[in-house]
């Protein structure tokens, strides 16, 4: 049973086992001490410049056991893992750290691959045969994504998990071998 708009829940659709298997991930176990105030939404900088980013409806649909629609969603993919958040929580919760733990969970079940992480335009892509191997990308990357892969094609690799799809390799890359 769904809707036009979504809104319906069909109980095919939910998962009540969901929120305690991602709170037995590393760093999704924040989980638990979430009341769900709402002071994440308020202070988050997306959900400032995006209304349909809401990480206080991310645990909610964790809460529900929405598994596949949430982890199937763009949604997740919007954090750009700043923080914020944790500052302003009263119960210290790191929202980025349990998203991060459900973006795993998306690629590990295949809810997603890297092909429409790079079409969402949320991972940096090297382009094979274009990558001349400099590194620069390696260095200047701030969140750790680009390391050296073991391919002659693309020397380089962009892991999707801690990619951040700022864009600084992509302006930095002396070949333009990097896009998002």
């Amino acid at each position: 049973m769904s809707s036009k708009a979504g809104l319906v829940i069909g109980e095919e659709e939910l998962d009540p086992r969901f929120k305690y298997v991602l709170a037995d991930i590393p760093g999704a176990e924040d989980l638990k001490r979430c009341f769900a105030c709402g002071g994440c939404t308020g202070i988050c900088p997306v959900s400032r410049e995006n209304p349909d980013y809401d990480p206080r409806k991310i645990i909610h649909m964790v809460i529900l056991g929405l598994k596949g629609r949430l982890l199937s969603s763009e949604m997740i993919w919007q954090c750009t893992r700043c923080d914020t958040c944790q500052f302003v929580c009263p119960q210290g919760v790191r929202v980025s750290s349990i998203i991060n733990a459900l973006r795993q969970m998306a690629l590990e079940s295949e809810y997603v691959d890297i092909a429409t992480l790079q079409e969402w335009g949320r991972v940096a892509r090297v382009k094979p045969g274009q990558c001349a191997g400099c590194l620069t990308c390696v260095r200047v990357c701030p969140f750790d994504a680009a390391y050296v892969g073991k391919e002659k094609r693309a020397p380089v690799k962009v892991d999707p998990l801690k990619c951040r799809g700022c864009g600084l390799c992509t302006v930095e890359c002396p070949r333009g071998a990097i896009v998002i």
